[in-house]
């Protein structure tokens, strides 16, 4: 039995087939073509870091709720068991006879006032739920951003695999050229040695390319929040924007970047919660109503009829005015540790303000070189086809030798590939002054 199972193995082995789940279940998928509006809706909706800041939202809205309920009664009910000796109930009875009674202790409180302290808390809340709305607002920015700077990264790499492969073809149709002219007797072999250098240098590109594409595609999965998936990009030209302006950038962001409006919300709750500890000096007035009810005390005791076991139940009602005179110095050092919040979160939203002004300053600059380096970049390439052109003419009359034309060949080669890479650099450095100025576009 044993022979006959490594009988069959060996010619699955042979064959080429493998057991189930194996290397063969766990290949890839062919590819899922996908445009950017598809992939970025799917990453606002699927990626952990939109979730988790949907999350953070929910739980502060609950913290504005918990800060609101200072403001309505509160009503409490206890049930006490007692262990009393009679000379603790009213009087000296015969032998101190222990008693245990129970005791049932409704109690009612409704805050009058604080003297600012309840709203100062609601308004904290009421700003830490501003600042995570916010934060959730740079999440999803943040989310949109990956998700299209990935998929004009996979576009771009599926272009200079195209643009490589024709690199290959065209090295190879050199080649053979030169082969010819050497057969013919008009050309040397060291045209052939360079042509076989051009095509191997080629493929080498072509497979460096298609291993960066393959990387792109785990990318743009990952910026989707995709556990697993192949996709490729639909045929799409990067749209012509307008020129950006640097003092219109400037504004927009200080007053619409999320990330900026979430430090000053938690500029604000620090300020209030300051506030908020500081009242801890003022009095607190309040309401309250209790009511007792007292049953398990003996008739002799109590003077209730025989049997019935009852204590006449009472209640009490007023209102206390409590006034803290000595904590121990507690709400000065709370209060003096309050004030270094704020003062440090003030400080964490001037940075912010800081960074985003020195982000938005640098991205125009390299936007407007990106688009000088374009321009200078089709011109490259015209050129380029312009002169590779006229060389293989001349080539092939034999007016020019294989090291002339293998450099007019390479130039097409190389200035494509930089008119391709720099089309999809330019949306990329628009997609980052898109973020950083908070410029919510297409979602």
């Amino acid at each position: 039995m044993l022979l006959r199972s490594l009988s069959v193995l060996f010619f699955a082995a042979v064959l080429g087939i493998g057991p189930p789940g194996g290397e063969q279940a766990w290949s890839d998928p062919a590819p899922v073509a996908i445009d950017q509006e598809t992939a970025v809706r799917t990453a606002l909706a699927s990626h952990p870091l939109v979730r988790m800041a949907v999350d953070r939202s929910r739980a502060q809205e609950e913290g504005v709720g918990t800060a609101l309920a200072d403001y309505y009664p509160h009503l409490t009910l206890s049930i006490d068991q007692l262990f009393l000796n009679t000379a603790f109930v009213g009087g000296v009875f015969p032998d101190y006879q222990p008693i245990a009674p129970e005791l049932l202790n409704p109690t009612l409180t409704q805050e009058i006032t604080d003297f600012g302290r309840r709203h100062y808390r609601v308004s904290a809340a009421r700003a830490r739920l501003e600042s995570r709305r916010q934060e959730l607002a740079e999440a999803r920015l943040s989310v949109v951003y990956r998700a299209r700077v990935a998929y004009d990264q996979l576009a771009m790499f599926e272009h200079l695999l195209v643009a490589a492969q024709k690199g290959v073809e065209d090295a190879a149709l050199h080649y053979r050229q030169a082969g010819l002219r050497l057969a013919s007797g008009f050309g040397v072999i060291t045209d052939v040695t360079m042509a076989r250098l051009l095509l191997e240098k080629t493929r080498l590109a072509e497979i460096r390319t298609e291993n960066a594409l393959h990387k792109a595609q785990a990318d743009l999965a990952y910026a989707m929040g995709q556990e697993s998936g192949l996709y490729r990009t639909k045929a799409e030209a990067p749209a012509a924007s307008p020129s950006v302006s640097l003092s219109e950038s400037m504004a927009y962001a200080m007053a619409h970047r999320p990330l900026l409006l979430a430090a000053l919300a938690r500029d604000r709750e620090a300020r209030n919660r300051v506030d908020e500890v500081r009242t801890k000096n003022y009095p607190h007035l309040s309401l309250f109503a209790q009511g007792y009810l007292l049953w398990g005390v003996p008739s002799t005791i109590s003077g209730a009829p025989a049997g019935s076991g009852l204590f006449l139940p009472t209640f009490q009602s007023g209102v206390a005015l409590t006034l803290p005179i000595f904590v121990g110095g507690e709400i000065v050092h709370e209060t003096e540790r309050a004030r270094m919040e704020s003062r440090r979160e003030s400080e964490k939203s001037r940075l912010v303000r800081i960074r985003i002004a020195r982000n938005i300053r640098k991205l125009v600059f390299d936007m407007k070189t990106r688009e000088e380096t374009l321009t200078l970049d089709e011109r490259r390439y015209e050129n380029a086809r312009t002169n590779l052109s006229l060389v293989e003419k001349r080539f092939a009359r034999g007016l020019v030798d294989g090291v002339t034309a293998l450099d007019a060949q390479t130039e097409l080669i190389a200035s494509r590939e930089r008119l391709v890479a720099d089309r999809y650099r330019v949306e990329m450095v628009r997609e980052a002054l898109n973020r950083e100025t908070g410029r919510r576009v297409g979602f």
